[in-house]
């Protein structure tokens, strides 16, 4: 009775909030406002004259910042979105492979489970797993890529809760779907470099037909990557429209996102072997090899309306679906004469892993804007479930043959359902002729959740565990302009993660003959901010101060032998540090003595991440102590660029360091004694615009991109492992992309 309770009780607050205001709709001419958003953008394009520098509304709040359109018009073809995100403070990403293959993020040091990614502002994040990206082994699994969004929004920390989603510890990260044009147009472009990559895309605008504004957009890419196992191909399929009616009072829209990939997942390796072998080195595909595929797909629908000047509303509708499968083989008499970790050897030579979710739901939300203030509202209902199995097999051929009673050849069988849902109220008062904002607000959460497993290898019974969770998130921010230029903020949050479902499955899987309750409590943290905002014409700069306090630090064990993993609470942690922004757009430089403006940004962040309880792992009997160091992050990451543009001509120079880090063990997420060294990679854009007067065909772009020029080597993903003979540590890793060339050709019409 409580989850009917709950649901019903959602669903109906969100509905008949909606449907109230609609009731008492006038007529009105007032155009509809598009969501507040911040604006900016930090690179000049290619045919641009003038460049407008990144940069946040000066009197916001909340630390956030912006990637815009025209960053994103001359970034690398290999780039995937989140490493589009690697150019903004305190973010940290690493790609095992091209198009993505296991990618890794870290958002102000955390993982990419603890901090929400949302599209549209419609949540990406697993609900199961957490995270976006290689959630639960998902090695090869991507839904958005630089083909779906305009620009991104990153709002750091808890932040206010008309922005901030579910997992929303580190922060939240929205990209904003692509929008149509009002005229007709649109592109086809292709590109080729190196590790044999072809990419090619297709993009249409309709322009606005009967009412209505299209655009559809087709990506496809293909690559042999840079070590001798992870092969990828990949293609993208998004649509957008945009219905305004009314007089521009009411819009519809909707975005959809189509994503396939298939491909090879490189192996962990001992750095030894790396060194003995080459850097690219992977074992014969005879003795080891992983195959996967992905299909995914996410349809958002909504309604935005202008019910009077001073109220307007938005309601949106999603629906996705992630289908993930993965095939390896082990030669199992190669293993057994190995002294180090192959994943994927036990029990049998073949395997066969699925993981498919489908999640739908909807969001409204309501403005109210009045003289001194602007109050929110808004709830989201996310309904999800889980098909997640694993077979085996000595042969090639793996048929998936479960059995209720345990009796078939499946690890594992498992369904899960979750429920999350949220309702939330803020305001944004304006005191003092506009110098003084105050932003409240408050955010309540819950989640049902559900496991079921059938019997199975590692399961002696079928049964099933749930549980219900909920949390009251309060937020309040503050911004003082001390000078029209120059405002001082400072900022409060309170949120929660609730466990993953590694915290459930494991309750079924015991030989006690009943399941045991779920005992792992959710991650809770306190955010505090300060921070200084200048802006004056050109000039853009921001510094922060940040601390995030936790409570029952998920630590999440595997058993290296099944792959099985189990969560569990560590104690408590500290996040904190120092985040810079600056950007200029110099102009004209030396009058007209040189030709050309010229733009620049620099960013800068410090993280320190810490235990402030001493734990040890029951299962692996691993300690840390309090101030003991977070394994994973990097103390400090600095990137810079600048450019230059003149009559279509476009250079640019970027750059990212990124400071040591201490290793992960790789049986458990605590730290081991090992750390990387720092490293800087360097990309150079060069790009000429020329105008064309062929038909429709009305400017052709070429570009030549050279990623990490000076060739820096280091390892895109790397953990400490134990030999089996020894139980002696070694270093293991994969290496990340070196030098690459990519030249590409686009036609603008």
């Amino acid at each position: 009775m409580l989850k009917k309770g709950l649901l019903l009780t959602t669903a109906a607050s969100g509905a008949i909030m909606f449907a109230a205001v609609a009731v008492a709709q006038t007529n009105t001419t007032t155009s509809t406002t598009a969501p507040v958003t911040i604006t900016g953008i930090s690179k000049t394009s290619a045919t641009s004259t003038t460049a407008t520098p990144v940069k946040v509304p000066l009197k916001s709040t909340y630390t956030a910042s912006v990637i815009t359109k025209k960053v994103l018009e001359n970034e690398s073809p290999a780039k995937t979105a989140q490493e589009i995100l690697a150019r903004e403070p305190s973010i940290f990403v690493t790609n095992n492979g091209p198009g993505g293959v296991n990618t890794s993020v870290t958002f102000r040091s955390f993982n990419a489970g603890q901090f929400a990614e949302t599209y549209g502002g419609i949540g990406l994040n697993d609900a199961f797993n957490g995270a976006v990206t290689a959630q639960a082994d998902n090695d090869n699994n991507t839904l958005v890529t630089s083909n779906d969004f305009d620009s991104v929004q990153l709002y750091r920390g808890i932040n206010n809760p008309s922005v901030n989603s579910y997992n929303s510890l580190g922060g939240t990260i929205n990209y904003l779907p692509r929008h149509p044009t009002d005229t007709f147009g649109g592109e086809a472009g292709a590109s080729y470099g190196s590790f044999n990559t072809v990419n090619y895309h297709v993009t249409l605008n309709t322009g606005l037909v009967d009412g209505v504004k299209q655009v559809v957009s087709f990506a496809r890419q293909n690559s042999d990557g840079w070590t001798q196992n992870d092969k990828n191909s990949g293609s993208n399929l998004f649509y957008g429209f945009d219905a305004p009616l009314n007089n521009g009072a009411t819009n519809i829209y909707g975005s959809f996102i189509y994503n396939t990939s298939a491909g090879l997942v490189n192996q962990l390796l001992p750095v030894d072997l790396l060194s003995k072998y080459g850097d690219t080195y992977q074992l014969p595909t005879s003795d080891y090899l992983k195959q996967n595929t992905s299909t995914n797909f996410a349809a958002i629908g909504g309604i935005t309306q202008q019910f009077t000047p001073y109220l307007s509303g938005d309601i949106k509708a999603f629906l996705a679906e992630n289908d993930y499968v993965r095939t390896s083989y082990c030669n199992r008499a190669f293993s057994n004469t190995q002294d180090y970790n192959i994943s994927d050897c036990n029990h049998a030579s073949n395997h066969l892993y699925g993981y498919y979710t489908t999640t739908f739901g909807f969001q409204p939300s309501l403005k109210l804007s009045l003289p001194f203030n602007t109050v929110q509202f808004g709830s989201n209902l996310t309904f999800a479930h889980l098909h997640s199995r694993e077979f085996f097999a000595n042969s090639f051929n793996i048929p998936q043959n479960a059995q209720p009673n345990g009796s078939g050849n499946d690890f594992w069988n498992e369904h899960d359902v979750r429920t999350l849902g949220s309702v939330y109220i803020q305001d944004e008062i304006s005191l003092f002729d506009d110098r003084l904002k105050i932003t409240p607000g408050l955010k309540y959460l819950y989640a049902i959740t559900k496991d079921t497993d059938q019997a199975a290898y590692y399961y002696p019974y079928t049964g099933s565990v749930s549980n219900t969770a909920h949390y009251l998130s309060p937020t309040l921010g503050m911004s003082f302009a001390i000078t029209p230029q120059l405002v001082a903020y400072a900022s409060y949050g309170q949120n929660v993660k609730f466990p993953d479902i590694t915290s459930y499955y494991n309750n079924i899987a015991t030989n006690s003959g009943k399941v045991q309750p779920v005992t792992v409590k959710p991650e809770y943290v306190k955010d505090y901010e300060i921070g200084l905002r200048y802006e004056n014409g050109p000039i853009v700069a921001e510094a922060n101060y940040y601390r995030e306090d936790f409570l029952n630090t998920f630590v999440t064990t595997t058993d290296l032998s099944t792959g099985n993993s189990t969560t569990g609470n560590g104690g408590s942690s500290r996040y904190e540090g120092e985040e810079l922004q600056l950007a200029d757009d110099f102009g004209h430089i030396g009058g007209n003595m040189v030709p050309g403006d010229f733009a620049g940004y620099l960013n800068y962040a410090h993280n320190s991440a810490i235990y402030t309880s001493s734990y040890t792992d029951q299962f692996s009997g691993i300690s840390v102590t309090s101030g003991q160091a977070i394994a994973n992050v990097p103390q400090n990451l600095l990137s810079a660029g600048a450019n230059w543009t003149n009559n279509g001509y476009y250079v640019g120079v970027d750059m990212r360091y990124i400071g040591s880090q201490v290793l992960n063990n790789a049986a458990i997420s605590l730290p081991s004694t090992f750390k990387n060294g720092g490293y800087v990679i360097t990309d150079l854009t060069l790009a000429d615009t020329i105008p064309l007067h062929m038909g429709i065909v009305k400017a052709v772009k070429v570009t030549l991109n050279l990623d990490n020029i000076f060739g820096v080597r280091y390892y895109a993903q790397s953990d400490v492992n134990q030999y089996y003979s020894s139980g002696a540590n070694y270093k293991e890793g994969i290496i990340g992309a070196p030098r690459a060339v990519y030249g590409s050709v686009a036609f603008k019409f």
